[in-house]
């Protein structure tokens, strides 16, 4: 089964915004990574790596754990789809 993708070929909206996000905090992608691992998501800096960069597509439960982590609200790692919509590749 092929993959949805967003109109600019990722597999997720919010990975750039996750990237900013942590950035603004002072977190490196392993930093951010054990906060979620603390929270019970055995991901590592790879997976940051791929989810910031748009390889990797993220469920509702992981975008909670992002969003705890970051200390945001869910609304504000999903932002520029809230306001702009989402454009797919067919």
């Amino acid at each position: 089964m092929k993959k949805v993708r967003v109109s600019d070929g990722k597999l997720n909206t919010t990975g750039k915004r996750i990237a900013q996000l942590r950035q603004e905090r002072n977190l490196s992608q392993n930093e951010l990574a054990a906060l979620l691992q603390l929270r019970g998501w055995n991901v590592h800096k790879n997976g940051i790596s791929k989810i910031e960069l748009g390889g990797r597509t993220t469920s509702e439960i992981e975008l909670a754990l992002l969003a705890d982590a970051l200390q945001v609200p869910l609304t504000d790692l999903i932002q520029d789809v809230m306001e702009h919509g989402v454009k797919l590749l067919l």
